[in-house]
């Protein structure tokens, strides 16, 4: 038999108590075209073969059916909900068995009030003073500000993680469209500096390599893994002005060598009308007297010695030809 329809009231997830009140049985609610992400929420569909984010900002949605009033998304969860970059290993937990599974769902709550049990969320509970809570614009879902989910990160991340992360947030426009920052590198100090943090020690490292200039994950990688070499920091974004108008911004650069590097992401290679721009951008810089090095994912992986090999030669070459 075909199960009755829900009300067009119900959104995609919604809780057993609002579909209660709208005249929907119990026995509806236990029909096999609902799943149960959480105790108390049915969703209209199958859980999805996602990974990651995507899973990460389902779950997200679909417990704000049945989040208290004082509850909010932390950790993980509260930094994908930012939308910062993260390491995939964050996306998984070893279980009772030493498996690898999904990391439940962060829910946190400010003390004195109890961290969820519920199934599927992991509950933290954070100490007044210790958290600032934000309502995120875009899927309006509360979450720790995104300079106290900086400094909460501490005991999940490595150094260089916690820049690229803490870089995303404090990003500042550079092209026409771009948002505001999400945060200021005052706001992560105080956010550090607000109590005892775990992670202190990575956390203080890391702000001190935290840059409002880098539109990316893979940016502020090529950054450090330049400084790790021993060479000079890079400029980030350096514009490149031609008659008082800016006709380039260079990922990461050398000015006075006038030695570039730019990132190369998948969509450069699989993007015809992209990759031609690249090519007249290039030759444009080349003609402007520029050495433009252009960086992969590999580059910084399984070839970074490589890597570092040419950006050191051509940084040395520019300097002895001055």
């Amino acid at each position: 038999m075909r199960a009755a329809s829900l009300p067009a009231d119900l959104p995609e997830s919604f809780s057993v108590g609002a579909a209660l009140q709208l005249g929907v049985s119990r026995r509806r609610l236990r029909a096999a075209d609902l799943s149960s992400p959480f105790s108390g929420v049915r969703t209209r569909s199958a859980p999805p073969d996602d990974a990651f984010e995507a899973s990460v900002r389902r779950r997200s949605a679909e417990y704000a059916a049945r989040m208290r009033e004082c509850e909010f998304l932390c950790l993980v969860a509260a930094v994908v909900a930012w939308g910062a970059p993260l390491p995939s290993s964050v996306f998984r937990i070893r279980d009772g068995s030493n498996r690898l599974v999904e990391r439940p769902l962060d829910v946190g709550v400010l003390l004195p009030s109890r961290a969820s049990r519920a199934r599927g969320v992991r509950g933290t509970s954070i100490a007044a003073g210790m958290g600032g809570v934000r309502t995120e614009p875009v899927s309006g879902l509360r979450a720790t500000s995104p300079a106290t989910t900086w400094a909460m990160m501490g005991t999940l991340l490595q150094r260089d993680d916690l820049v690229a992360h803490g870089d995303a947030f404090v990003r500042e426009p550079m092209r026409s469209g771009d948002p505001p920052a999400l945060a200021t590198t005052a706001e992560l100090t105080a956010a550090l500096e607000a109590g005892r943090r775990r992670g202190a020690v990575t956390l203080r490292e890391a702000l001190s390599l935290v840059r409002t200039r880098s539109r990316s994950r893979k940016e502020t990688e090529t950054r450090l893994v330049l400084m790790a070499a021993g060479l000079p920091e890079p400029s980030l974004n350096w514009p490149v002005v031609v008659e008082g108008r800016v006709v380039a911004l260079i990922d990461l650069a050398y000015p006075e060598r006038k030695v570039g590097f730019e990132y190369e992401g998948e969509q450069h290679l699989t993007d015809p009308r992209q990759w031609a721009r690249d090519i007249r951008r290039n030759e444009m810089l080349a003609d402007l007297g520029w050495r433009i090095i252009r960086v992969t994912a590999s580059d910084l992986a399984e070839h970074r010695v490589q890597f570092v090999e040419r950006a050191r030669a051509a940084v040395t070459a520019r300097s002895r030809a001055r």
